[in-house]
């Protein structure tokens, strides 16, 4: 039961940046991905570096306009950047509780 709490707290996670995203890129599409990925990092408390492990691991210019790119790309951002961060968040909170 536990386990399927939690996959669904880390599902509902990921729909939120890729909602995020995907708003950026309807309001800002000539916004640069850097500048978009910067915001959203912001406001959903997004782990800077996470957030540059998944750009770099999809080979993204960070230069091109957030507009550009297709709706699987802004997914498989989404879920990389959840990817890279999900283990770094989860240390954060178990270094606060020790």
């Amino acid at each position: 039961m536990k386990r399927m709490m939690l996959r669904r707290l880390l599902s509902a996670e990921l729909e939120k940046l890729l909602e995020a995203l995907s708003t950026r890129q309807h309001l800002n599409p000539h916004e640069p991905v850097a500048d978009s990925l910067s915001r959203v990092t912001e406001s959903m408390g997004v782990c800077p570096d996470a957030v540059e492990q998944a750009v770099r691991w999809l080979v993204i210019d960070p230069s091109m306009s957030i507009g550009r790119l297709r709706r699987t790309e802004l997914t498989q951002l989404a879920r990389s950047i959840h990817r890279f961060w999900r283990p770094r968040a989860m240390a954060a909170s178990h270094a606060r509780h020790a």
